[in-house]
């Protein structure tokens, strides 16, 4: 790359400190399947409109790489796309991650993810991301610095990876100061999500021009006899690696104890991580919306695992949706996978002791119902004389909690009546201050 002058080093060194702990461009194709990309910002490479670039559902998993919405699917001998960074880059390195399965490919092979320099340039293409089939019946991934020859040709991987399997992608290509023929290229398959960048599986340096900027990246359908046909997700740019892959989550269920439903989860490394929104959408005829319904600090930096819990407590019977929102320290985030829970109905009418008794001036009181009823909780004193309802209403099955404020009573004796279709039942409380 050439030399810069020092006035516009420390403007690129400024930009760069502005956007280092920026995500430069996130997809999670989180549009309605069968959509363009052309119709989601997304921009024509070229000028073929012919096959477009299509959302396909469901989108990729990947454990501990979050992702959401739908996906990609790209196929052979179509419109090529991109889509614009924030800002473009001159200098350090671009990152460029994602998640692709590949369902089929051919054995000349061909490139379908790359980066770019503008929207409108559909020429100088950088970090150019390959798949072939391989003889033993499997695929190698490939990587170029740019166009390929004779000289310079692709560089590939073993032959060790096999479609129908979501692998996770890693491009980087860095802008070296030497010369303007100097930059490298490299590939990550499947890298370790443990915080701190690993070795690449493949590089690429050769005397081929440089990169004068990278602004976008790339999705290309190749020919008929050398392209796969694939789907692309969850990608993430940046320039900086703990940026694309900053939370290893291993691990997230959710275990149901009568009514109350306990999230677990745990993170082989965190970079820059806030913490945890909780987010819940119970399961009917139509889906509600997600709720959050409550938050768990995160352990900012971390290269060990760290184990989290959070209870949902007090159910009604139904079933119950649950996701993680990662949040960074700069507001960047991330979805989980949903995992999904059923509440069962009580058994039988329940009423249960207040809590705690005696009280000052609250209390607690639970009821359990297995089957929707007309429901009245009232109070009452020693004279039989109604002094509240706390609830009056129709209740569907499931497990109840009520507080009670006695601050305008005095103390004494009290009871509680719980009706419920034919059932009733009374207990008492006892109220000190």
């Amino acid at each position: 790359m050439k030399k810069l002058s020092f006035f516009t080093i420390l403007i690129l060194l400024s930009a760069f400190q502005l956007n280092a702990q920026t995500l430069l461009l996130e997809e999670n194709f989180d549009y309605p399947a069968g959509d363009t990309l052309t119709t989601h910002g997304w921009n024509l490479t070229g000028t073929s409109t012919f096959n477009s670039v299509v959302v396909a559902s469901p989108g990729l998993t990947y454990p501990g790489y979050f992702s959401s919405g739908n996906a990609a699917s790209l196929t052979t001998t179509g419109q090529d796309v991109n889509k614009a960074f924030l800002n473009s880059l001159t200098s350090g390195s671009v990152y460029a991650a994602a998640l692709v399965k590949i369902v089929d490919a051919q054995a000349t092979g061909d490139y379908f993810l790359h980066l770019g320099v503008s929207p409108t340039n559909s020429s100088s293409f950088f970090a150019r991301t390959f798949v072939r089939l391989a003889t033993n019946g499997n695929l190698s991934f490939g990587l170029s610095k740019t166009s390929i020859n004779a000289t310079n040709p692709v560089v590939w991987s073993d032959s060790v990876y096999t479609a129908g399997t979501t692998y996770l992608i890693v491009i980087k290509y860095t802008f070296n100061d030497g010369s303007t023929t100097d930059d490298e290229a490299a590939l990550f398959i499947n890298p370790a999500l443990s915080g701190v960048q690993p070795a690449p599986d493949l590089t690429r340096v050769t005397t081929q021009t440089d990169a004068v900027e990278l602004g976008v990246v790339n999705l290309r359908q190749g020919s008929t006899s050398s392209a796969p046909n694939l789907i692309l997700d969850g990608i993430r740019v940046s320039t900086s690696w703990d940026q694309v892959i900053p939370v290893e989550l291993t691990s997230f269920v959710a275990d149901v104890n009568n009514n109350n439903v306990t999230l677990k989860w745990t993170t082989a490394s965190e970079t820059n991580n806030s913490g945890f929104e909780i987010q819940r959408s119970a399961v009917s005829g139509q889906n509600s919306e997600w709720e959050k319904i409550g938050f768990v600090k995160g352990s900012g930096n971390s290269t060990s695992n760290k184990n989290y819990s959070y209870t949902d407590n007090d159910l009604a019977a139904g079933k119950y949706s649950y996701r993680l929102k990662q949040i960074d320290y700069n507001g960047q985030f991330e979805y989980s996978n949903i995992a999904e829970v059923d509440v069962n109905a009580p058994m039988q009418f329940s009423l249960g002791q207040n809590y705690p008794n005696p009280f000052n001036p609250a209390t607690t009181i639970n009821f359990s119902i297995p089957e929707t009823q007309f429901v009245t909780l009232k109070i009452f004193n020693v004279l039989g004389q109604e002094l509240k309802t706390l609830v009056n209403g129709i209740k569907e099955a499931g497990v109840y909690k009520i507080n009670f404020d006695a601050s305008s009573l005095n103390s004494g004796l009290y009871f509680y009546k719980l009706e419920a279709g034919s059932f009733n039942a009374v207990k008492k409380m006892m109220l000190t201050k």
